[in-house]
C-alpha cells in the first residue's frame, strides 16, 4: 500500500470544509444584522416602553408581558 494514496484528496476536502464554514459564518452574520428582537416582562402596576432606534429595513419583533394595571408602549 502506497502512503500517497492513503492521504490523496484530504487537502482538497479540508479546503472545501474551511470554505463552507466561512460562507456559513457570513450567512449567519447577515441574518443577525437584519433582525431586531426585544422582550420585556414585568409584574403588576408596571410601566414598560420599548423603542427601536434604527429599525430601517430590518425585521422588528417586540414582545411585552405584564401583570394587572400595567401600562405598555411599543414604538417600532
Amino acid at each position: 500500500m502506497d502512503i500517497n494514496t492513503i492521504f490523496d484528496g484530504w487537502g482538497t476536502e479540508l479546503i472545501s470544509i474551511l470554505i463552507g464554514l466561512c460562507l456559513t459564518g457570513v450567512g449567519i452574520l447577515f441574518y443577525k444584522k437584519g433582525r431586531v428582537s426585544q422582550k420585556q416582562k414585568a409584574g403588576k402596576h408596571a410601566k414598560q416602553k420599548q423603542k427601536v432606534k434604527n429599525g430601517d429595513e430590518k425585521r422588528v419583533r417586540q414582545k411585552q408581558v405584564a401583570g394587572d394595571d400595567s401600562e405598555q408602549i411599543q414604538i417600532g
